[in-house]
Order: structure tokens, then C-alpha cells, then sequence
């Protein structure tokens, strides 16, 4: 539980007691400010137990791994930045060692246990952390480098993160209340999450619960699995609404994907079990639907569940699955289209409002087609427009606010996939249909905040940089780091200081070679060039050298000092490509940057105290783009894309169109996507709030951070705020 509270919430629980000494005081927090963190209620040392120095080890190796310095970076160069070969050059030199190595040419050499010989006149092996002819790692130049770099001295600047001690008696409720967060979440929480949420539900169980707020279809499913093996079918029964959910609950005992996105495997049942899922299914709404949706699958699921063995305690269930079994399901989404063809306005739009969710999004296309019946269209999709979800209310309002004006639409499917769709002319609509649409938007979104809790007596302060952070909406796939934002949020960062990006692998069956790459767009996204393994520098731009296995955990950088770059340079893409091996998820992987006062090679490479984001490389995928870099905002771009390529050789050359077309989308997603700043001026002004320009004026405060709600808080915002 405290593992859970250091790395969710920077809670640091300790037990009561007489207080540290001093000297203990003043040694644990240098200690952890050599880590970069820091205590804002230092004063409570004086008032914990000194028993949690037998937990020291442990806390300090959690925060070590937070931000990814539980392993040994080690550059191809050493001396990265500074003395970096000519591409030609060492090209040339590693070509005369390949056909050395094949023709035993080599007198004078050094033999690697790799088999490759090293002839000293051709390469200074003290330069390099893995063999320079193969770029393979080896292990005597790896422990040697590993060693030479723990000598150096560490960075003069610090990227701090902030912890908070919490007393043993009190964690309990931090972590309830961070329970209910998760649980309670308006839309998906990130699958990094899933085992926190167990190991909490088994510490606490869900008595304290209520299920009626659990709204979110996914995490119901992990819920449902939760009580489903502890054989507490009641409560299952409680959950499952549709026989949809019968899935998502068998997604999740199988360790499949509860979002459906993929294909599912169903656990074998026992005759008690199958018993309930068909009480579920008996008294399921939309049953007929929902099977002919999946009918394939509940198809084979029907042959073990055995419906029509059970037909007169559960008749409806044995009925409609004789029905998908002869196809003769009339689905509701047929009906729409066939409604929509035949141009029958008036049943049309009295079918749609049967299902406000699917009525949301066909709003567009039912407004584009029928331009002259906009009231009557209106004044239908009104009717149960307060039953649609308000963060499908936030994305509507954001939408029409720009699909007249978009050249391309843009997608993120369940997969975290990005797909990017010409808008074209017979998607606009008039002025005026979007003006009534906005309106009555609008109009739903502050009824839907004017039933929480009224705000008459606050004062709220809302920090302007929200307008750069997107509402976390699609947080299934998100890579799991120190900072979590909505896709296409924009971090400010400070540009006069050298930013070092990292990428760490270590291969586990097979040799995995990734590449580390930066692209440079002008403001147009029009290629300018490239750092990678094919060019190691640009003005303003170097790379630490191509590592080509992982046995030991290999490691890239690339260092970028704005003011060299050329000055048509508007924007940065990183790109991480599998060049050969195995997918990201199935290997210790992961990504960050740095800000560096000075990078220098008699410097750390990976100094710890100045990591500013550190994330898991968590996808499947060619290439990954973990994020921009806005040259003349000085900000960087949360992007977390992984992009579907070629299975193997993949590189900048053979991705530069696809990535120019895919940023340009995300740099614009703040503008096309619902923000924070937006959401909280809605919740000040529907809750009756008083604005402040002055945050220590303000009971209630917004911000990216040390605020009542911040931006990072994603859980937090998905829970209280949507």
C-alpha cells in the first residue's frame, strides 16, 4: 500500500512516534533531494516513528525506479555530447573491422567475448560503452563504462518532485479516497492502474463502494471480476446491466481486453456459474442487440452456456439466442440506416431517441442531411439530451466548434491508435446550424454541473495554462510515467536549459534493437531533417550512438539546445522505431527527458535528480512518437502515439510523411479537443462561484500543480469534475 501511495500520489506514510533525530532529519533529506525530491511538511519528521528506517531500503529503491534510475544508462560514445565521430568517417572505420573481423585480417586486436576483434589502431575502446565495429553490447565495455559514469559528478540543476508525509493512520484514508478515484471514473483509467486497483479492492474490499457511481462500462468489468472470484455472484449481478457486460466480465477473467477492442477468450463454467450469466442475461436490456453485436462469439459462448436447457427458468434468454442462432435479429443500427436512406425524418429522429449516447453521435450526419428540419432536429435531440454523458457532451461542444474549419478529423481508437481523416466539403455545415447546436450543447453541459454541489460561498482562481491541457478522456493506453495529461497537452518547459532525451531497453528472449530519433518540421510540419542512427548531428541536435542488442539494457540520448537549431525549425518529433526484436510491452522499456545546465561528457549521462518525465514504452507498434516539441512556445507536446509500420527495419526515412501528418493533428489539440480551462470556467459558472485573477484569494484553485484540482490529477478530474 504505501509502494501504491509514493507512486500514485507522492505520499510518503509513516507511523507515528518520537520524532527523527537531527542528524537523521538532515541525512534523509539530502538524500532524497540527490534524487531530486523533496518534502513539503518537513516539520512532521519530528513526529514519526524511527521504526520506517527499516523500511528505508525500500522506499528509497521505489523512488529510485519512479524516475527510471533503477538501471545503467550506458551511450554507444562516452564522451557524448562533445566528441561524437563523423558519420562518414566512423562508417568507413566500422565497414574496414566487418571485412577485418571476416577475413582475419587483424594482428594487433582486442577480443570481445562477443567474438569481434577490435584492432587498437583502428578504434580507442576506452571511447565506447559497446563494441564500435558491431554496436552490439558487451559486457567488460558496459561494466567499464557503467563504472567510469558513477564517478562522475551530477548535474547542477534539479527537476523537483514534491512528497508529502502522511501518518500510517491517515494513508488508509488517502488511499480509500484514491480507490474511489479510480472506480468512480467517468471514462478509462489507464490499464498501468488495473493491478493497483486489485491490490487496493483486496486490502479494503468494496464494501465501502456504491455501485450506482460506478458509471464506466470497463471498469465495471474489473469490479465484477473482482467479486466474481470470491464467488460474491449477487454483487456481479448488481454490475451486469446488458450482456455486454457479460463479456467485458469475461474479458477480464481471461486477461483479455475488457474494451472488446481485440478478440476475447470466455472461462470455462461451472454449472452455478452459468446460471447466473444467464439470470444477467434474462433480465439484460437491448439483449437482442447486444448478442447480434458479438453474434459469432455468442454463438460459441451459447454452446457452453446451454440456453435453451434452461429455457423455462430463463425463457427470454433461450428465445433470443434461437433467434441469432437463425439470424433473424433485426439490429437497431440496420434500422437507423435504413431509416436514414429512406429519408423518414419523423421516425428517424423518434427511433434515435431511444438512444440518446448513439443520437450524440449522429447528430452531425443527421443535421448535414436534413438541413431544413434543424428545429424539429433540435428540439428531438433535446428531449433526452440530459441523459448523455457530460464528457460526450464536452467532445460534441468542442467538435462543432471547429468542423467547418478542420482539413482532417482525427480519431484515437480503443487501441490508442491514431487514425486521421479528410474532412471534406459534405461534412460543413451552415452558420446558423452550428449556432443553435453550440447553444443547446451549452445549455446540457451547465445543467449537468448545476446538479453538483452549488459553489455559492467559493472563490475559484483558474490558472490560464489550462487552456494547453486536454481533458484526459482516453487514458486506456496511456504510457504509465511521472507526468499523465490528455493527449496533445502542452507542458511548459524551460528552453534555456539543454533537453536530453532518453530511451532504456532490455531485450528478454531475443537481440531488440530500438532507435532513438528526432525529426525537425518548420511551422507547416514541411521536413527540415533528422537525428538518428543514419545522421548523428544537426545544428543543435546529437545523438549518443547506435546500441544494437540489449542483453545488458542498452541506452540512447539525444541532446538539443534550442538556441543552435536552425531558425526555421518550428517543432521536434520523437520517435522511438523497433528496428528488429520484440514489441515494446513485452520488455523493460521506457522514455523521458531531461533538462541539463550542462551536458557535458564529464558529466552524469543519466543524472536523476534532473528527469523531468520518465514513461513506460507500453505498446505495440513500429515506431512510437512520445511527444513534441513546440520550438517557439516553448512547450512540449504529450503525443503518446504508437504507429502501425512494417514489422521489422523500420526508421525516420520510411516515416517522415506519416509523422508530419499525425503531429500537425496533435499540435492542434488543444483547439480541437475539450481542455481543463474550459471545463473548470464551466463548473465556476453553473456552480455559482466567485472568480479571482489571484490564486491566494481562492478557496477553490485549478492548476497544473499544488492545487484543489491539477491537471496531472487524471483520475481525480475524471472522478469529481466529468
Amino acid at each position: 500500500m504505501k509502494t501504491i501511495a509514493l507512486n500514485r500520489l507522492n505520499i510518503l506514510g509513516i507511523a507515528k512516534g518520537n520524532g527523527l533525530s537531527q542528524a537523521h532529519q538532515l541525512t534523509f533529506l539530502a538524500e532524497l533531494a540527490q534524487l531530486g525530491y523533496r518534502i513539503t511538511n518537513p516539520e512532521i519528521l519530528q513526529e514519526v516513528s524511527s521504526t520506517f528506517l527499516m523500511d528505508y531500503k525500500h522506499l528509497m529503491s521505489t523512488l529510485t525506479k519512479k524516475r527510471g534510475g533503477d538501471v545503467t544508462y550506458v551511450p554507444l560514445f562516452k564522451k557524448f555530447p562533445e566528441q561524437v565521430p563523423n558519420d562518414a568517417v566512423y562508417f568507413s572505420k566500422r565497414i574496414i573491422g566487418y571485412i577485418g573481423n571476416i577475413l582475419d585480417l587483424f594482428p594487433d586486436t582486442v577480443a570481445l567475448e562477443n567474438g569481434i576483434k577490435v584492432p587498437k589502431w583502428l578504434f580507442n575502446l576506452k571511447e565506447f560503452g559497446a563494441d564500435p565495429i558491431s554496436q552490439m553490447q558487451s559486457k567488460e565495455l558496459f561494466d567499464l563504462a557503467a563504472a567510469e559514469n558513477i564517478s562522475k559528478n551530477g548535474d547542477a540543476h534539479v527537476e523537483w518532485i514534491n512528497l508529502r508525509i502522511v501518518h500510517d493512520e491517515d494513508l488508509a484514508d488517502e488511499l480509500k479516497a484514491y480507490l474511489a478515484r479510480l472506480v468512480y471514473s467517468k471514462s478509462s483509467i489507464k490499464e498501468a492502474l488495473h493491478e493497483d486497483l486489485y491490490e487496493l479492492l483486496d486490502f479494503f474490499g468494496a464494501n465501502d463502494l456504491d455501485s450506482d457511481l460506478i458509471v464506466f462500462k470497463e471498469t465495471k468489468a474489473l469490479l465484477m471480476q473482482y467479486f466474481w472470484k470470491k464467488e460474491e455472484y449477487q454483487a456481479v449481478a448488481q454490475l451486469a446491466k446488458t450482456a455486454t457486460d457479460v463479456l467485458r466480465l469475461f474479458a477480464a477473467l481471461t486477461g483479455s481486453d475488457v474494451s472488446l477492442n481485440q478478440k476475447i477468450k470466455f472461462p470455462k463454467l461451472p454449472r452455478k456459474a452459468r446460471k447466473v450469466v444467464l439470470a444477467i442475461l434474462e433480465k439484460s436490456s437491448g439483449l437482442a442487440e447486444d448478442l447480434n453485436k458479438y453474434k459469432g462469439l455468442w454463438l460459441e459462448i451459447g454452446r457452453y452456456l446451454h440456453p435453451f436447457e434452461y429455457s423455462k427458468q430463463y425463457p427470454r434468454t433461450a428465445e433470443v439466442f434461437d433467434a441469432l442462432r437463425n439470424g433473424k435479429i433485426e439490429t437497431y443500427h440496420s434500422k437507423t440506416e435504413q431509416l436514414l436512406a429512406l429519408a423518414e425524418v419523423d421516425a428517424l429522429l423518434k427511433h434515435l431517441e431511444n438512444k440518446p449516447g448513439v443520437y450524440a453521435r449522429k447528430l452531425h450526419e443527421v443535421l448535414r442531411r436534413f438541413p431544413k428540419e434543424l428545429d424539429k432536429i433540435l428540439a428531438s435531440f433535446e428531449k433526452n439530451i440530459a441523459k448523455v454523458a457530460l464528457k460526450n457532451l464536452l467532445v460534441m461542444q468542442a467538435y462543432f466548434s471547429e468542423i467547418n474549419e478542420a482539413a482532417y478529423r482525427t480519431v484515437v481508437n480503443k487501441k490508442g491508435k491514431m487514425k486521421v481523416l479528410t474532412n471534406n466539403a459534405f461534412a460543413a455545415l451552415s452558420e446558423l446550424q452550428i449556432d443553435k447546436v453550440m447553444l443547446c450543447i451549452q445549455k446540457a453541459i451547465k445543467t449537468a454541473l448545476t446538479d453538483k454541489e452549488p459553489w455559492n460561498e467559493e472563490t475559484v482562481w483558474i490558472d490560464p495554462e489550462l487552456m494547453n491541457y486536454t481533458i484526459p478522456l482516453q487514458q486506456r493506453k496511456s504510457s504509465d510515467g511521472i507526468l499523465t495529461v490528455g493527449k496533445g497537452s502542452r507542458i511548459k518547459t524551460d528552453f534555456s536549459k539543454v533537453l536530453r532525451l532518453f530511451i532504456y531497453w532490455k531485450q528478454t528472449a531475443v537481440r531488440t534493437d530500438l532507435d532513438l530519433s528526432c525529426i525537425q518540421f518548420d511551422e507547416y510540419f514541411n521536413y527540415l531533417g533528422h537525428v538518428s542512427y543514419t545522421q548523428l548531428f544537426s545544428n543543435g541536435i546529437v545523438h549518443s550512438g547506435d546500441v544494437q542488442s540489449a542483453p545488458y539494457g542498452a541506452a540512447e540520448f539525444i541532446d538539443i539546445t534550442m538556441s543552435k537549431l536552425k531558425k526555421k525549425v518550428r517543432y521536434l518529433a520523437v520517435q522511438v522505431h523497433k528496428y528488429s526484436g520484440e514489441h515494446f510491452r513485452d520488455m523493460d522499456c521506457h522514455a523521458g527527458w531531461m533538462l541539463r545546465d550542462k551536458a557535458t561528457s564529464d558529466i552524469k549521462t543519466f543524472d536523476i535528480k534532473t528527469v523531468a518525465n520518465k514513461f513506460d514504452l507500453n505498446g505495440v507498434g513500429g515506431y512510437a512518437v512520445p511527444l513534441m516539441v513546440d520550438i517557439a512556445a516553448q512547450e512540449i507536446i504529450s503525443t503518446d502515439l504508437y504507429v502501425s509500420s512494417v514489422q521489422f527495419h523500420n526508421n525516420v526515412e520510411g516515416s517522415v510523411n506519416d509523422v508530419a501528418l499525425l503531429c500537425a493533428q496533435l499540435a492542434n489539440f488543444t483547439k480541437t479537443r475539450p481542455v481543463i480551462g474550459t471545463l473548470a470556467q464551466a463548473h465556476a459558472a453553473a456552480r455559482n462561484a466567485q472568480l479571482t485573477t489571484y490564486k491566494e484569494n481562492a478557496s477553490i484553485t485549478f492548476g497544473v500543480k499544488d492545487c484543489t484540482y491539477n491537471a496531472t490529477d487524471v483520475e481525480q478530474i475524471l472522478t469529481e469534475l466529468i
